[in-house]
């Protein structure tokens, strides 16, 4: 089991002149485990709907919130949140289902047959998870649970309300989360304004996912702390065990849960949760 540190750049995108529209992520050069994937899935140089400037940190500004902003958009978040894993990873999938992980990630624990993985960042309220696993079904049955967010409260316990707010297009959504928090012994719910986006490359599906701010989505109110995903993503690929079809399964939840943050003393059992969403979904897909 190897860990090491690595360094990522903190992303804001803010809005341009006319429509609002804020995105928030971590950037980090690309690498992948298959090289035939790279073209693919390698955030685009940018066009014209988007400029960059330099100020704190890379700023990404869009002009507009139509299909095609939403679209070069998508782009930016997939290849984030597939870099964030691939940094896990040290390109190598597989060294997830090792207990071999890097880039601040460190294995926890072996529970329910997932192996648990936890990121520690510099801000109290700020937690990554991980977890790798195997779901003993064929790949599009796991895959039509994992891209439905209306499905997410079916193995997921601590999702109270999960709406498609818009569909952008077929494999881009905007979708509200409003989770309770409880189970990490907070007292107030946590609301999300994200976007997800779904991509198919070579044998892997993938559902990357990320905070944003439209200004048609709901707005904060103060009965609910609005938290922030950072880039997170499912990754799911077929495989085949004694000739049968399984599916290996990552699932990557960066967050910010706001103030106040989870007491200390309380990660070491917080932490397994959110990775052992797998083990639910394949508790689900048995019954």
């Amino acid at each position: 089991m190897g860990c090491s540190n690595g360094g990522f750049k903190s992303l804001q995108l803010q809005n341009s002149s006319g429509f609002p529209f804020y995105l928030f992520f971590f950037y980090s050069p690309m690498a992948f485990l298959f090289p035939a994937e790279a073209s693919r899935i390698q955030p685009p140089l940018p066009s014209s709907s988007i400029s960059c400037r330099f100020t704190h940190g890379l700023t990404i500004s869009v002009s507009s919130s139509s299909t095609k902003g939403y679209q070069d958009l998508s782009k930016h978040i997939l290849a984030n949140a597939t870099t964030e894993v691939m940094a896990a990873c040290s390109h190598n999938l597989r060294n997830l289902y090792t207990c071999q992980a890097a880039a601040g990630w460190k294995y926890q624990c072996t529970e329910k047959e997932v192996l648990v993985y936890y990121k520690v960042f510099p801000s109290a309220t700020r937690h990554g998870f991980l977890g790798a696993g195997v779901i003993e079904r064929p790949l599009p049955y796991v895959w039509g649970l994992v891209r439905d967010p209306g499905k997410r409260h079916l193995y997921d316990r601590t999702i109270n309300t999960a709406r498609i707010h818009k569909k952008v297009t077929s494999h881009i959504q905007l979708v509200y989360f409003v989770t309770d928090t409880s189970l990490c012994y907070l007292k107030q719910p946590r609301d999300f304004c994200c976007i997800t986006v779904e991509a198919k490359e070579e044998n892997l599906s993938v559902l990357a996912i990320q905070s944003v701010y439209d200004a048609s989505m709901p707005h904060p109110c103060k009965e609910v702390v609005r938290g922030e995903i950072l880039p997170s993503a499912w990754i799911l690929e077929p495989d085949v065990v004694n000739g049968r079809d399984i599916t290996r399964v990552i699932y990557m939840a960066q967050v910010d849960l706001g103030a106040p943050a989870i007491p200390a003393r309380l990660l070491s059992s917080i932490a397994k949760r959110q990775p052992l969403v797998i083990a639910r979904l394949a508790h689900f897909l048995a019954s």
